[in-house]
C-alpha cells in the first residue's frame, strides 16, 4: 500500500478543497497533517494514507495537478523513512547547488547564451548523446582564464535545504555520493565543505592557465551516474533499491530509474513522469519531511 505526502513550502497552505478531491480522486483512506518546521507558520504537509488508485495511474495523474495547484509531492510505499536507505546520490548543477557551471563559465567570455541553449536541450533530452553535447559546450570555453572558476564558485550557492539533507542522511548513516556531468573543480570542493563521501564528475583540461575546451579522462553521462550509483551501492554493501536519488535532467534518469527513491528537483517534465518524489517548491529537505516514516 503506497501514501501520498502533499507539500508547500511555510507559510503556504494546501487547500483543504483540493486536499478532499484527491483524497477521493485517489480513493485515500484517510488524510495525515504532519508537522512543519516551524510550528508558528501553521501545517504545510499532508500525508494521505492507504492510496487505492493503481499505482501507475496515480503516477501519471500527479504531474499536472501538481503543476496546476502548486504543490510538491510524494507516492512512497506506506512508512517508508530515511533509515530504510543506505545511500543518497546527487546530482550537483541546479540539484545541490543553484546554477549550471558550465553556463556560467561562459559568462565570462560572452558565450554563455550559446552554451545554455545546448544545456537546456542536453536537459531536455532533446540531445541524446549527452557526451557530444558537453564536447559542444567545452569547445565553446577554450581559452576561457582559469581564473574564472574561482569566480564562478564565488556566485555558487547550495540549494535551499540541501545542508539539512546531506546532514540528516549522513546522520542517519547513508553514505552521500555527487555524481554529475559537472566539473571536479566544483564538486571536490563541495566534498569538503558538506562531508561528501564521493564525487564522480568531469576534469576540465587546463593548460598554461587557461581552459583548452576539453576534458582529462571519460566522460560522466547518464550512464556513467547510475553506474556510480551502483558501484557505491556494492561498496556500502547495499542493494539500489536502498539508494535515494536525485536529479533534474534527462541525464540523471539512468540513475533515477536504478535507485529505490527517484527524486525530481525542479526537474523537467521527463524526470517528474519518471520520479517517485517531485520538488518543485520546496527545498532538497522536502525528501525528510515526505521520509518521516509512520
Amino acid at each position: 500500500m503506497h501514501h501520498l505526502v502533499l507539500q508547500v513550502p511555510a507559510p503556504g497552505r494546501l487547500d483543504p478543497e483540493l486536499l478532499g478531491r484527491l483524497s477521493e480522486q485517489l480513493r485515500a483512506r484517510a488524510l495525515q497533517p504532519l508537522p512543519c518546521a516551524d510550528a508558528s507558520a501553521g501545517c504545510s504537509a499532508v500525508r494521505l494514507l492507504d492510496i487505492g488508485l493503481d499505482e501507475p495511474v496515480a503516477r501519471a495523474l500527479l504531474p499536472p495537478l501538481a503543476l496546476r495547484h502548486g504543490f510538491d509531492w510524494a507516492l512512497l510505499p506506506a512508512g517508508l523513512a530515511l533509515r530504510d536507505f543506505r545511500l543518497l546520490a546527487l546530482d550537483m548543477d541546479s540539484t545541490l547547488v543553484n546554477i549550471e557551471t558550465i553556463d556560467e563559465l561562459g559568462s565570462a567570455t560572452g558565450v554563455k547564451q550559446r552554451i545554455a541553449e545546448i544545456t537546456e536541450a542536453a536537459m531536455r533530452g532533446e540531445i541524446a548523446d549527452y557526451a557530444e553535447s558537453l564536447r559542444r559546450r567545452l569547445a565553446l570555453l577554450a581559452g576561457t582564464p582559469e581564473a574564472v572558476l574561482e569566480q564562478v564558485w564565488q556566485r555558487m550557492q547550495l540549494n535551499p535545504g540541501a545542508r539539512e539533507l546531506v546532514a540528516a542522511a549522513k546522520s542517519a548513516g547513508l553514505r552521500v555520493i555527487l555524481a554529475t556531468g559537472g566539473f571536479t573543480w566544483f564538486a571536490e570542493r563541495l566534498q569538503r565543505q558538506l562531508g561528501l563521501d564521493e564525487v564522480h564528475a568531469n576534469q576540465l583540461d587546463i593548460a598554461d592557465g587557461k581552459l583548452t575546451g576539453r576534458t582529462r579522462g571519460s566522460i560522466v553521462d547518464g550512464a556513467a551516474k547510475r553506474q556510480a550509483l551502483l558501484d557505491a551501492c556494492a561498496r556500502a554493501g547495499c542493494s539500489a533499491q536502498q539508494a535515494i536519488a536525485i536529479g533534474d535532467g534527462a541525464n540523471d534518469l539512468p540513475m533515477l530509474s536504478a535507485c529505490g527513491l527517484a527524486v525530481a528537483y525542479r526537474g523537467k517534465p521527463t524526470v517528474q513522469r519518471a520520479a517517485d518524489m517531485a520538488l518543485n517548491h520546496c527545498g532538497l529537505d522536502g525528501v525528510l519531511r515526505a521520509l518521516a516514516g509512520d
